[in-house]
């Protein structure tokens, strides 16, 4: 029978084994995470990339708007994203726990550019989830992140018709097996929203 301290040692060793297999299967090598976010912002559809059979965090976390496309309707000036988490998994908190973890962020642009919104992110829970000395902070299922875009950027955004958002995130099991980090994009269409 392994002790608490070996199934954690056991954990962080498959951890580093899923991000090396990651780094050394990833075939996208000419675009890092911004850029092929940057040319997705456009109109079209994202374009699916083949799977390379690695799990990654994308298989156990989803990203939905609160509100769907009307959550700027009412200038309630803000965007409420929710993750969606699979029984028995988490992701890492925001600011991470330790500096090596890959913390949730999320992230905006309109036509391609980036756009700096404010972000308000939950605390997370402490976990039994212990690295050293350490209890790691964790987001479980219908943790919410908040975006509050100014007056000057909800005019932008309403002029523009949409806004593409991308949240990172690394899925952990409970028993802290983690899976490859994720960018886990969703777009917010704003064009029912103009003034008339």
């Amino acid at each position: 029978m392994m002790t608490r301290p070996k199934v954690l040692l056991a954990g962080v060793a498959v951890f580093l084994i899923a991000i090396a297999a990651f780094m050394l299967i990833d075939t996208n090598t000419g675009n890092t995470p911004s850029t092929a976010q940057n040319e997705r912002a456009g109109s079209e559809a994202p374009v699916s990339t083949a799977r390379t059979g690695l799990a990654n965090s994308s298989d156990k976390v989803r990203l939905n708007i609160i509100g769907g496309d009307d959550a700027l309707a009412g200038d309630t000036g803000e965007i409420v994203l929710k993750l969606d988490i699979e029984p028995g998994w988490h992701v890492n908190a925001n600011p991470a726990s330790m500096e090596f973890l890959i913390p949730t962020v999320a992230s905006s642009s309109v036509n391609g550019q980036s756009l700096e919104i404010p972000t308000q992110y939950p605390r997370g829970r402490v976990s039994d989830i212990t690295l050293g000395d350490s209890a790691l902070e964790v987001y479980d299922d219908d943790a919410s992140i908040r975006l509050l875009p100014d007056e000057e950027q909800t005019a932008m955004l309403k002029e523009a018709g949409k806004l593409d958002m991308t949240v990172r995130v690394q899925a952990c099991s409970d028993e802290g097996v983690c899976l490859a980090p994720a960018d886990l994009p969703v777009a917010l269409n704003l064009s029912d929203t103009n003034p008339q």
